[in-house]
C-alpha cells in the first residue's frame, strides 16, 4: 500500500511538472514582444555618410563642406605630405577633415557632428583641434613673407597706406598659431 501511494504521488507531481510546462511554453508562445533594432555597424554607416558627401556631385560636396571632393583631397596630400597631420587606427586623415569643413563651414556643433559620425564629442573636439593646429601651420608653407621691401608706388600711395600700417597686428596672430 506504501507503494502505490507513493506512486500516485510521483505521477501526480510529474503531471504538474508537465502541466506547468505546458502552460509556461503558451504563454511565451502568446506573448507579444517588442523587436529589438539591429545593432548599427558604426564604420559602415560612417564611410557611407562620406561617401554621399564625396560622390553625390560637386554641388553637393560644396554645400557640405564647402569645397569640390578634388580639392578636399588635395588638402589631405598637402596636409600629409607636410607631416601635419596622421591617420590613426580609428579615424582615417579623410574623416577628420571632413568633421572639420562641417564644424567650420556649416557652423555645425561638436554634438551634432558626434551624432552623425557616431563618435564622442570628446574626440570630435580633439580631432578638431587636431586639423585646426595642422590648417593654421600651413601658413608657413602658403604664405610668402615679402620681408621689409615694399615698393615704392605702393608704400606711398594712400590707398594701401591702412594694409601697411597694421603689421604690429599680426605678431598677435603668429603668438596665436604657436599657442594652439
Amino acid at each position: 500500500m506504501d507503494s502505490k501511494i507513493i506512486h500516485a504521488a510521483c505521477m501526480g507531481a510529474a503531471v504538474t511538472v508537465i502541466a506547468t510546462g505546458v502552460a509556461i511554453i503558451e504563454q511565451e508562445r502568446n506573448r507579444n514582444y517588442i523587436p529589438k533594432e539591429s545593432c548599427i555597424n558604426a564604420i559602415a554607416q560612417r564611410e557611407f555618410y562620406m561617401d554621399s558627401i564625396l560622390n553625390r556631385g560637386d554641388r553637393h560636396c560644396v554645400e557640405q563642406i564647402r569645397m569640390k571632393p578634388v580639392v578636399l583631397y588635395k588638402l589631405c596630400d598637402v596636409l600629409t605630405s607636410h607631416d601635419l597631420l596622421r591617420s590613426t587606427q580609428n579615424v582615417s586623415i579623410r574623416e577628420q577633415v571632413i568633421v572639420f569643413l562641417r564644424i567650420i563651414g556649416q557652423n555645425q556643433r561638436f554634438r551634432f557632428i558626434s551624432g552623425i559620425y557616431y563618435r564622442s564629442v570628446e574626440t570630435i573636439y580633439h580631432y578638431f583641434r587636431i586639423v585646426l593646429k595642422a590648417v593654421l601651420k600651413l601658413y608657413k608653407h602658403l604664405i610668402k613673407d615679402s620681408g621689409d621691401t615694399v615698393p615704392a608706388e605702393i608704400m606711398n600711395n594712400w590707398r594701401f597706406y591702412p594694409y601697411f600700417k597694421v603689421r604690429e597686428q599680426y605678431q598677435y596672430f603668429y603668438t596665436l598659431i604657436n599657442y594652439i
